[in-house]
C-alpha cells in the first residue's frame, strides 16, 4: 500500500504519480515608487494530487474507482498516511478524472487511468 485514504488504499501497482503541492500564503502589496511589500496573509494550504491506473482484468474490476467516488460524494474529509504509517492530515476529494480504453464488444474496458485532487482540511 502506497496511500490510504479513507479506507480506500491505492497500491503500488496501480499509482503512478504523486504530486504535493504546498502554498504558504504569502501575499504582496505594490507600493508606488518602491519594491511590493510582502507579506503573510494565511497559513496557506496543500494539495496533493495522484495519478495512477486500475487493473480491470486483473483484480480491480470494473468498478475499481466506486468507493473513491462514494467517498468524493459525501464532501468530508478523511484521514490520508503512507503506506508506512506517517499520518499526513485530513484531505478532502476535490475533483476526480478518469479515462478509459480498449474496449470489448459489450463496453467493458481493459485499461482506465485516473487522476485525482485532494484539499487539506485543516479544520477537519
Amino acid at each position: 500500500m502506497v496511500l490510504s485514504l479513507g479506507g480506500f488504499k491505492f497500491g503500488w501497482k496501480q499509482t503512478d504519480s504523486i504530486s504535493r503541492e504546498s502554498d504558504f500564503g504569502i501575499s504582496e502589496n505594490a507600493r508606488i515608487g518602491n519594491h511590493p511589500a510582502l507579506f503573510r496573509a494565511n497559513l496557506g494550504n496543500e494539495s496533493i494530487k495522484i495519478d495512477g491506473h486500475t487493473l480491470p482484468n486483473s483484480g480491480d474490476k470494473q468498478e475499481a474507482l466506486k468507493l473513491l467516488y462514494m467517498l468524493a460524494n459525501t464532501g468530508i474529509s478523511y484521514p490520508l498516511t503512507t503506506g508506512y504509517g506517517k499520518y499526513l492530515g485530513k484531505f478532502v476529494i476535490t475533483k476526480i478524472s478518469e479515462s478509459q480504453a480498449v474496449f470489448t464488444d459489450n463496453g467493458l474496458f481493459f485499461t482506465q487511468g485516473f487522476s485525482l485532487e485532494l484539499k487539506r482540511d485543516y479544520d477537519g
